[in-house]
């Protein structure tokens, strides 16, 4: 996901007459449930059905991709996993103007993470629940094109957006320490490359993690899931939870996987960084002040 722009337009058959007459064709056994409330994500819209379910359509052509890619794998992958995350009961086909594949899943409750940030006493659940993702990817598995590249090829974004984030500031006055910032990412760029590829949720941002009052509740949305380094993951934890929690969370990670050394947490610490002042150039509010909260957890503010 970029947050350099807004997203883009749903397709303008998605509605809940539409939803309504997709279940009435293709799933029956659904109609009662109440059809609630839609929630526009930036690749799905999703609309509740009943207490237990949700109708999952993708907005546009390109999500359609991140949609048959979590019905091909999250199933296969999901048997090993204790964390909450969406399963998949129903499949949909394309009808009444709607034209592509949709599904139905389950509602794993909770607040989004970038709303209700999570406590630092979630870290070692947030870090257990990576490690149970983290298994070898296949050479089949799908590649990210902003996560699964190494540190360098990321370079000239991140710089170029870390002299913003510098130059405009926070929100709420929130000033970048540049020097810090670019020793950081000279030594994620030193830093040894990963030497594995495993299975990645790719976009563990707030708005893909759910919160309890500030309790780890679960990860959903794993469209742009890959093959990455395995620090892509972790260094996105600076964005859902204070440093203490991110200190938690990388405990209980190698305690589980055995991984994490000073080239891990570089490569790690650089990805928290990079994703931080992408997030700084969202126009949502939530977003910018999710970005700040990374760049903070990183010790990067004066």
């Amino acid at each position: 996901m970029s947050f350099d722009t807004v997203p883009p337009p749903a397709h303008p058959s998605i509605s809940h007459d539409t939803v309504a007459r997709l279940l009435a064709d293709q799933h029956p056994e659904l109609l009662e449930l109440e059809l609630g409330p839609r929630f526009d994500g930036w690749d799905c819209a999703m609309f509740r059905l009943g207490d237990g379910l949700a109708a999952r359509l993708p907005r546009t052509e390109p999500a359609v991709t991140f949609l048959q890619t979590e019905m091909h794998w999250v199933p296969q992958l999901s048997r090993s996993w204790d964390f909450p995350s969406p399963t998949f009961t129903a499949h949909g086909q394309p009808g009444h103007g709607y034209p592509w594949p949709w599904a139905v899943v389950t509602w794993v409750p909770g607040d989004t993470a970038d709303e209700v940030p999570l406590t630092s006493d979630a870290g070692a659940d947030v870090g257990r629940a990576l490690a149970q993702v983290h298994v070898e990817a296949p050479g089949d598995a799908p590649f990210n094109v902003e996560q699964s590249i190494p540190m360098a090829d990321r370079s000239e974004k991140t710089l170029e957006r870390v002299l913003r984030a510098h130059h405009d500031g926070g929100p709420h006055g929130e000033r970048l320490d540049l020097e810090a910032a670019l020793s950081l990412w000279e030594t994620a760029l030193a830093a040894a490359p990963n030497t594995e590829w495993v299975w990645s949720h790719a976009d563990l941002h707030g708005a893909n993690v759910l919160s309890h009052d500030g309790a780890f509740g679960g990860i959903f949305d794993w469209g742009s899931m890959a093959m990455c380094d395995p620090a892509v993951d972790v260094g996105f934890t600076h964005a859902l939870m204070p440093a203490s929690g991110v200190e938690a969370a990388l405990e209980a990670y190698h305690r589980e996987t055995g991984r994490v050394d000073d080239a891990f947490l570089a490569r790690a610490r650089g990805i928290g960084l990079s994703k931080a002042v992408g997030m700084a150039l969202s126009p949502r509010e939530v977003t910018q002040k999710m970005a700040w909260r990374t760049l903070e957890a990183l010790g990067l503010l004066r």
